[in-house]
């Protein structure tokens, strides 16, 4: 069991869960109602910036982005720590879902999830009634992620075809964790810790329009799956790229 204590104990490494009785959500509501009613205007703002010229993306716009993350940083973590004989990391995502509405031309809200999961595997002794002995079984841990932020934009370049932005959002995430082994006699658990379920992001982004609706993205920065490390907040992906759909 060498491996299952590099990875759980060596590392210490948490995953953020739900906190229902923490303050933290009337924080989020808070920070939005306020985000809301200082920005939202009557007057309906025109499509053009401010020298007559057309943007992609203006007030009342309704956009969806399906992308995904990458690297997974901790997926790489552990793969750069361990041998591949001893520890098979194997794993997908974040997979991710925005989308966001233009209550003025340079600011939008909206929500982002995301989805990911890991699976690490290894190889150790475990009773085979068939040969009355051990032989080598694998055993494993495998953990998803799911979490939804609401998230504030700036978008501080409007171009034809270019929209630029930064966003900052707060939400919560929610983490499975199980073990598993093809072992019939060896079944194992795992002890583990859940510090309270925050997550934010702080990213920058662009989307490029090649059509008047459709377009790619990307962005660069903090959140998505966020994991506590050594009592340091890692991101699981700092680059995300993908397809935007604007209405």
């Amino acid at each position: 069991m060498k491996i299952l204590i590099l990875v759980l104990y060596k590392m210490k490494f948490y995953i953020i869960l739900h906190d229902k009785n923490s303050s933290m959500t009337k924080y989020i509501l808070f920070f939005f109602g306020l985000l809301l009613l200082t920005i939202t205007g009557n007057a309906k703002e025109k499509n053009k910036d401010k020298n007559g010229n057309d943007i992609c993306s203006h007030q009342g716009n309704f956009s969806i982005s399906l992308g995904y993350g990458f690297p997974s940083i901790i997926r790489t973590y552990l793969k750069q720590k361990t041998n591949r004989d001893q520890l098979g990391v194997h794993g997908a995502g974040p997979y991710l879902l925005k989308a966001d509405y233009k209550i003025r031309n340079k600011w939008s809200i909206g929500f982002s999830a995301a989805y990911n999961k890991t699976r690490l595997s290894w190889m150790d002794d475990g009773y085979d009634p068939a040969i009355l002995g051990n032989r080598p079984y694998e055993y494993g841990i495998k953990a998803s992620e799911i979490s939804a932020t609401l998230r504030g934009n700036y978008h501080y370049i409007l171009k034809k075809k270019i929209d630029a932005y930064a966003g900052f959002g707060f939400g919560y995430s929610k983490v499975s964790l199980q073990t598993y082994t093809l072992a019939p006699y060896n079944q194992f658990a795992v002890r583990y810790d859940f510090p309270r379920p925050y997550t934010f992001e702080l990213t920058t982004g662009m989307r490029y329009y090649f059509t008047k609706n459709i377009g790619l993205y990307t962005e660069l920065g903090i959140g998505k799956a966020w994991l506590l490390f050594n009592k340091y907040f890692v991101p699981e992906a700092v680059i995300q790229g993908g397809v935007n759909i604007k209405f």
